[in-house]
C-alpha cells in the first residue's frame, strides 16, 4: 500500500506530484525547491537553497515518520557545479559524521532561478 505524504512545513509543488510517498519500507521526497514559506520566493545564494531544500525534505520525512537520520539517498540537482561546496557544507550541518549516499546531477534550469533541489529517500517506520 502506498501512503501519500503532505505537509504544511513544506511548500506544496505547483505541479500535480505529492510531496512525499511512503511505501515498500521507503519514504521518496520529490524534489524541493527552496521556497521561503512566508514570502513563497526562492530563497538568494547556494547556501541558503541547499539548507532550505534539506529543511523541506526532511520536515516531510517527519510528517511520514521517518526522520534525517534515516535518510538513504540525496539526489541534488544544480545548474551551477561550481557550487558545490554549498550543497558539500549543508550536508555536514544537516548530517555531520553520518551522510547518506548522494547523487549530484547538474542541470540546465530547475526554473524560478533556482540553483539548487535535493529529492530524499529514507527508511520507514
Amino acid at each position: 500500500m502506498i501512503e501519500i505524504i503532505k505537509t504544511n512545513k513544506a511548500p506544496a509543488s505547483t505541479s500535480p506530484v505529492s510531496q512525499g510517498t511512503k511505501g515498500g519500507g521507503l519514504v521518496f521526497v520529490g524534489g524541493q525547491m527552496p521556497r521561503d514559506m512566508a514570502s513563497q520566493k526562492i530563497v538568494d545564494g547556494a547556501l541558503n537553497q541547499a539548507r532550505l531544500s534539506l529543511k523541506h525534505g526532511i520536515s516531510i520525512l517527519n510528517e511520514a515518520g521517518s526522520g534525517v537520520g534515516d535518510v538513504l539517498l540525496a539526489v541534488v540537482y544544480m545548474t551551477d557545479l561550481s557550487q558545490k561546496d554549498a550543497v558539500n557544507q549543508a550536508f555536514l550541518e544537516v548530517f555531520g559524521d553520518r551522510p547518506p549516499t548522494r547523487n549530484l546531477v547538474e542541470v540546465s534550469d530547475i526554473g524560478e532561478d533556482t540553483i539548487i533541489e535535493v529529492a530524499l529517500t529514507a527508511i520507514a517506520h
